[in-house]
Formats: C-alpha cells, structure tokens, sequence
C-alpha cells in the first residue's frame, strides 16, 4: 500500500515538474519574442509583398551594409553566401508574378522586364531597408539580374547606391529582344512588355540615369565574358556591340569622363561565381578598357 502510494505521488509530482516546466519554458518564448519586438531587432530571414514586389530579406548580424539583386529565387540563391561572407543584409526582389520559386519550376518564371510598378515597389523597400540598417549600398546582378540592378539603379537614381556591379548582362532591352529572336526569352520578353520598340525603350536602362549616378558618386562595375560559350549560348546578347560596349561609350560621351569596364573570357556567370568576393573587394577579373568621351569603341569588348 505505501509503495503504491509512493508510486502515486511520484507520479503526480512528475506531471506537476512537467506542467511548471512547459509553463516556464512557455513564458521564455513569450519573454523573447517580446523582447524581440521591443529593440525592433528583425526575423532572420522573412517574405513579404510591397506592390507589385515580393521580397525576401535575409538579415546578417551587425551588418556592414545592404545587397539588393533581383530577378527571383534563382538569382537570389547566387548571392546569398556573397552577402553572408561579406556581413551584407541581402534584399531580394522577385515579381509578383513570378512562380519559378524552386528546382523544376523554370517554366513558371515572369521576369519584370523593367516593369515600372515593380521598380518603384522595389526601389521604395531597398531605401527603407537600408535606412534602417545603414552602411554601404550595393546592387549587384548577374545574367538576367544584372540588367535588373542597372535598370533599377536607373530608373530610380534618388537610391544613390554606393556601387552598382553588372555581370555577364546587358544594358539595352530591345538589343536584348532583338538577340532572342523566336525563342523561349524572346516570346517571355513579349508577354510582359507588350514587345513593341516604345515599350522596350521605356523599360530599358536609362543612360540619363546611369550618368546622375554616376556623377553623383556611384561606383558603376560592369564586367563581362567575350567566351565563344557566351556568344553561342545566349546569340550575343551580352558580349555584342549592343549589350555593354556601346551604351558604355555613349555614357562616357555624355558626361565627358573616362568610363572603365572589365572585360574577360569566363564562362557565363563564373565571374561573379568565382569571382565574387574579390569584386567585392575592388580587385576586378580579366582586363580593364577604358572608354574614353569622344573615342573609339575599345578593340576586343565584343564577341565575335
């Protein structure tokens, strides 16, 4: 009889040490998330919709500054461990929309293609985020993204990034349209522009605006892969006169200074792949040429 007393009690003062555990622990969680709440310190990582954006923002403790890329997950995933190695809070922009969210949903992609809605969204949630965490301002892209930063940065100067880092890109949309011809890019081009030459124009990047950067103190990287593979993959549409050579040269025309860009013969996305952090760093792969107001085209910055 006493022994299952015992029994009794020990089992009921086990349930009361579980209960007061699990409140405990309980008011911990509230303890913290309201503390979290009260210093206004941010999720890790969190998603959410401004207009016609969707952006996922991932926070890094004691951030350095602030990366903004665009162009959805698949151009986000290339610069998460960039900005996490180099102390960056990345902002990613992705169309609303824009389905390809993961493996095997390429075919649901939407880019913005310069969508003015989605520019202004996007540009209003970068000022905010790095109001709030300070530090530097970088926009950086690679392939389609890159377009993306220059036509935000352009489209929208009052950002004031402190660099903006176009790679394996192009600067021209309807060069672009042009290059994609028939294909799968051209008609994606087509569905959201309308494809007309006025509207390819409008959603392009805007030289006036790349030269108020750039007066104005932003530095503007452009790097690019002559490659046979970059002529062949993507028919020249980011090594031709059109792509970066030519809107380079009329930008240094325009504000009477030397223009510098890198020009190198990677495989496509492997400049920033391989070359990310020491870009970051200033220390720039393959060769510099320099346009120069008045001048020639550089010989070698174009695919043959």
């Amino acid at each position: 009889m006493r022994r299952g007393s015992r029994s009794i009690g020990g089992s009921r003062r086990a349930r009361r040490l579980w209960t007061a555990g699990a409140l405990l622990a309980f008011a911990l969680t509230l303890l913290g998330a309201a503390s979290r709440l009260s210093v206004g310190a941010p999720d890790p990582e969190r998603t959410y919709s401004s207009g016609a954006a969707i952006l996922t923002v991932i926070e890094q403790p004691r951030a350095k500054g602030v990366m903004v890329t665009t162009g959805g997950w698949a151009y986000c995933q290339q610069l998460r461990a960039l900005a996490r190695r180099s102390r960056l809070t990345l902002l990613c922009g992705r169309f609303a929309k824009d389905g390809y969210v993961g493996p095997g949903l390429r075919a649901r992609r939407h880019l913005d293609w310069g969508n003015a809605a989605y520019l202004r969204a996007l540009a209003r949630e970068a000022r905010a985020l790095h109001r709030r965490v300070g530090g530097e301002l970088l926009l950086v892209g690679v392939s389609y993204s890159g377009f993306g930063v220059a036509a935000l940065a352009s489209h929208h100067p009052e950002l004031r990034p402190d660099r903006l880092i176009v790679i394996d890109s192009y600067l021209d949309l309807a060069a672009r349209r042009a290059a994609a011809g028939t294909g799968a890019t051209g008609r994606e081009i087509d569905a959201e522009t309308g494809g007309s030459g006025g509207a390819l124009a409008a959603r392009s990047v805007r030289l006036a605006g790349l030269a108020s950067l750039v007066a104005t103190g932003t530095r503007l990287q452009v790097i690019w892969s002559i490659a046979p593979d970059e002529a062949r993959e993507f028919k020249g549409a980011t090594c031709n006169l059109a792509a970066n050579a030519g809107p380079l040269q009329r930008l240094a025309n325009v504000l009477g200074r030397p223009i510098p860009a890198w020009v190198t013969t990677n495989r496509h996305g492997h400049d920033l792949w391989d070359h990310g952090r020491r870009i970051l760093r200033g220390e720039f792969p393959g060769r510099t040429v320099i346009f120069r107001p008045g001048g020639p085209v550089p010989p070698g910055v174009v695919c043959s």
